[in-house]
């Protein structure tokens, strides 16, 4: 499955968390959210790591070694192939599982304190 595949899929599910189709327990969904949210933010750091390798040095006076320097940094940051471009994927798609679940969590959440009320109203 490739990256574009997973960013369907979790678009599709958070559409359907939205319109009421998909339901997470709240627990479960609560630590999924947060293991998320860690690697959101390990994400973000990597990518901010990444700007201290686009420029590669130290690779004496030869012929090629500025050529050689730019391709290795372009692996970094904005070459084909990238890191970076595979951690902002990454990024899109964990966001998209957080989106599905906060949305199911909400959605459950707001199910079960309406029939708390419907429950309350007729003891009343």
């Amino acid at each position: 499955m490739s990256m574009n595949d997973d960013v369907t899929a979790w678009r599709y599910l958070a559409d359907e968390a939205k319109a009421g189709r998909l339901y997470l327990d709240a627990s479960v969904a609560t630590e999924c959210r947060d293991a998320c949210n860690r690697q959101i933010d390990l994400y973000e750091g990597l990518r901010e790591q990444l700007k201290q390798v686009r420029t590669v040095t130290g690779f004496g006076r030869f012929d090629c070694s500025e050529l050689l320097a730019q391709m290795l940094g372009a692996k970094a940051i904005g070459g084909a192939g990238d890191v970076d471009t595979a951690l902002k994927e990454h990024i899109e798609v964990v966001g998209l599982i957080r989106e599905t679940i906060e949305v199911s969590v909400a959605r459950y959440e707001t199910q079960q304190q309406e029939a708390k009320d419907k429950q309350d109203q007729l003891l009343n």
